[in-house]
């Protein structure tokens, strides 16, 4: 369950409502919120209608901005934000008893209604929900919602109704979609006529269309901001192309008044247009967000939209500048204002800070905050230290932080610090380098910005900037945790250099402490300490846990753990820590309503620990219905000389292979092949496409010695040195390619082992001897998907029960492979298997 905010550059004034009145009675009518008939109502509310007791709303708050940044700047500070900060103002120009916030509640068909100040409790309630309306509340002359003191009440199915997810209206499901950062998205933009031909008169439909979309060569606009900024894992597209709507843009005309403060009143007129005209109950339908571009004169601000939502409005010409349509649908997405000290929107780092008149600028992204939540940084970019932890980076962080402008997938980078801490604004960190897609960054360019912000990061929440660091400067942020225990947080920048900046952050002393080396918990040193972390959401009944070891590491006992049940909200519940052998483990989270633990309801979380490293970091809490992840390693054992000769050897057998034998492996050889050769020679395997196992020449395994007799004429030694394994098909003399990199397994015996990825096949494969090997995590999640990523594309089968590997989907939604166990070999009694040849033992499949 979800609730919405609506955050506004300008607050929307109440809908007047539409009245009639009844000649018998005198008693004055208003219109049912849902487009039903009139009905009077009841005598102890003249001129108010009751609402039905039932009726389902979705909750949004709108923030209110009333200025933009060219005049802010101008009044307070210049745009590099080099001046103090004295005499600032609020974010809201010269009217600063206007209201920071509203609140305000959409029905089913997207009309959104506010709600009176102080007539009702709206406390805990998300921004997106699906909520119910008290019985006392009604809806006043003057368009808006009096809750007559009643309390809004969270709306969510009870867990025994089996739904589908897809098909019906689910509140988690829709704010899933909206806050997805990643994918495609669809937006339309409206050209609104209203009443006396007064009309958003910027642009025709062909230059709103370039500058949004740059359809005509427009450099940039909303589609490439968005697309430069995630480096492509986002992209908008023009929507509505099914309804007869061309390159995204369409004129809707509404019979209302483009009177001053009359937004309201016009916004809704405009969807109930939209409903009408294209023959659908809410635009959604259509497209995934709406912009509406209303004439001007109407709105007291530049624009505003709705959080977690689909709909933002912009006063005439603000619907043309890429900063407005950036920041604006960044608000539908989820993300707070980026303030600086008491100066709303001041952090003019990134977009979620003041908008500017500007039809080509300025080029910028997000600050540290926002872009950690977008996620387009959580492959490998990010850095989640968890301050007064034990874990290796937890308490003293030194490394060089590269730009985001400069990311690249390729490399290991770190882009984005931040710094948790168990209650409170946590803080983050990024470099702010000025160049390419935050070339135009309106405030500390080439310095390291730091912020700090509410929600964790993950979810809706606003941000402070605290901090601006050239070379050689510093900051001290005193008894970081607020426990009284006068522990600093010390963040330094020792030097800028070569397009990065030298970072260390260090709590409380420690990286300049010599620390005694820390003990296991775990008496036995074949032992690790598992940790299992769990913060829940508002519905903690709902969440559970299991751990069990996966393969077959040697004396592993499963320990078969589970979850207690789960009763506080929103809480982090007691630690679960317990000693287990060193192995190899799968942890599983479950959801049984299928919303995940965050953000919809609550902004849940869990964390495993496995010794000192955490195991699943990034993955946060928005998981649908089940995450599941591996980890860990057999123990490692010391490395042994090479067997003795196997029996019944060949008449002539020599080393395998011609050069001295290698520490790996360091068991007895496996039964690969298991069979004498049916020919003089090998013969080449496969026939028609080659295997993930070459079969002319010799593998670089060492073979057991054929347990038949031999054959009158054995098998040669190899002449050149062994490929390594796969190879492409077979060549008369097929050259060395570079070693395996060993699975991280004791290096062999007759236990499942891990595989590696073999990019040449794009399949994992076994790398030392065994019996079997096993793909264990190689399968887990998807890359781009919100299950966890994969660091071998592509495990997802989206083409119904075609078996066929595909490139969408979700994991553990649609069908997809989760493990592939191989064994090498003959393991069907009686029938030969050709050397080199494999057989999939067994595995498991989400279906």
């Amino acid at each position: 369950c979800t609730a919405a905010i609506a955050a506004t550059l300008v607050t929307p004034q109440a809908l007047a409502a539409s009245t009639s009145t009844s000649a018998s009675t005198g008693v004055e009518k208003n219109k049912n919120l849902r487009g039903g008939d009139y009905v009077a109502a009841s005598a102890n509310k003249q001129h108010h209608r009751a609402l039905q007791e039932e009726d389902v709303f979705t909750f949004l708050v709108a923030d209110v901005q009333y200025e933009d940044g060219v005049t802010a700047s101008s009044r307070n500070r210049n745009l590099q934000g080099q001046g103090n900060s004295q005499g600032r103002g609020n974010g809201r120009g010269n009217s600063p008893n206007k209201p920071e916030h509203t609140i305000n509640v959409q029905d089913a068909h997207g009309l959104i209604y506010e709600i009176e100040e102080g007539s009702g409790d709206t406390a805990g309630v998300k921004s997106g929900a699906k909520v119910i309306l008290p019985s006392q509340a009604f809806r006043n002359t003057n368009g808006k919602i009096n809750l007559g003191g009643g309390s809004l009440k969270s709306k969510k199915p009870k867990k025994n109704q089996k739904r589908d997810l897809l098909q019906e209206d689910d509140s988690a499901t829709d704010l899933r979609r909206h806050l997805a950062t990643t994918g495609p998205k669809t937006v339309v933009a409206v050209r609104v006529v209203a009443a006396n031909n007064a009309a958003y008169n910027k642009a025709n439909e062909a230059g709103l269309s370039d500058d949004v979309f740059g359809t005509n060569g427009d450099a940039f606009n909303l589609k490439t901001g968005y697309e430069q900024c995630s480096h492509g894992q986002l992209t908008i597209n023009p929507g509505g192309s099914d309804y007869g709507i061309n390159n995204g843009v369409t004129t809707i005309t509404v019979d209302t008044a483009a009177s001053s403060g009359n937004d309201e009143a016009m916004r809704n007129a405009v969807t109930a247009q939209i409903n009408a005209q294209f023959g659908v109950s809410n635009p959604t339908e259509i497209a995934d967000y709406w912009m509406y571009c209303l004439p001007p004169n109407v709105m007291n601000g530049i624009a505003y939209a709705f959080i977690n939502s689909w709909q933002s409005v912009y006063s005439n010409e603000w619907c043309n500048y890429p900063s407005a349509q950036i920041h604006e649908v960044g608000h539908n997405f989820g993300y707070g204002h980026s303030n600086e000290g008491s100066q709303d929107y001041g952090d003019q780092s990134g977009m979620m800070g003041y908008s500017y008149s500007q039809d080509e600028g300025p080029v910028m992204c997000f600050n540290a905050a926002k872009t950690w939540q977008t996620g387009w940084m959580n492959n490998g970019k990010q850095v989640n230290m968890n301050i007064g932890g034990s874990g290796a980076t937890d308490n003293c962080l030194e490394t060089d932080i590269t730009g985001q402008a400069d990311y690249d997938v390729n490399l290991g980078q770190t882009i984005i610090v931040k710094m948790n801490k168990p209650s409170g604004r946590d803080l983050f960190l990024m470099y702010n380098k000025k160049t390419g897609v935050n070339s135009g960054t309106a405030e500390g360019g080439n310095t390291v910005m730091v912020v700090e912000a509410d929600s964790e990061g993950t979810a809706y929440g606003e941000s402070w900037l605290v901090g601006k660091l050239g070379a050689g400067a510093s900051k001290t942020f005193a008894d970081y945790l607020g426990d009284g225990n006068g522990r600093d947080l010390v963040i330094t920048v020792p030097s800028i250099n070569d397009g990065k900046a030298q970072v260390k952050i260090d709590f409380d002393g420690l990286c300049d402490r010599t620390m005694a080396p820390t003990t296991s918990p775990c008496g036995n040193p074949s032992q690790k300490q598992v940790s299992v972390q769990i913060t829940t959401d508002d519905y903690p009944e709902e969440t559970s846990w299991t751990l069990k070891k996966v393969g077959s590491c040697a004396g592993q006992i499963d320990p078969n753990l589970s979850s207690p049940t789960y009763a506080s909200k929103n809480t982090l519940q007691p630690i679960f820590e317990q000693c287990v052998d060193k192995g190899q483990y799968q942890f599983t989270i479950n959801d049984v309503y299928g919303d995940g633990m965050c953000c919809g309801y609550g902004t849940g979380s869990f964390r495993v620990l496995y010794g000192d490293k955490d195991v699943f970091e990034g993955q946060g809490g928005d998981f649908g219905s089940i995450f599941t992840g591996n980890f860990g390693e057999c123990e490692d054992t010391p490395a042994s000389p090479p067997t003795s000769a196997p029996v019944n050897p060949t008449p002539a057998p020599t080393a395998f292979p011609t050069n001295p034998p290698t520490p790996n492996p360091t068991s007895p050889p496996t039964a690969f092949p298991t069979q004498n050769p049916t020919t003089a020679n090998p013969t080449p395997l496969p026939t028609k496409n080659p295997t993930a196992f070459p079969t002319n020449p010799p593998t670089n395994l060492p073979t057991n010695a054929p347990v038949n007799p031999p054959t009158a004429t054995p098998t040669s030694v190899p002449t050149s040195p062994p490929t390594a394994l796969p190879t492409t098909p077979p060549t008369p003399a097929p050259s060395p390619s570079a070693p395996l990199t060993p699975a991280p397994t004791n290096g062999g015996g007759a236990g499942p082992q891990e595989a590696v990825f073999d990019s040449g096949y794009g399949v994992p494969r076994c790398a030392n001897t065994g019996s079997s090997c096993d793909s264990l995590a190689l399968l887990n999640g998807r890359g781009t998907m919100t299950s966890g990523n994969e660091p071998n594309l592509s495990n997802t089968n989206s083409n119904g029960n075609t078996c066929t590997d595909g490139n969408s989907g979700s994991y553990h939604s649609d069908e997809s492979f989760d493990q592939i166990t191989v064994t090498a070999g003959d393991i069907i009694s009686g029938t030969p298997v050709p050397t080199g040849d494999f057989i999939v033992e067994g595995g498991r499949a989400y279906v």
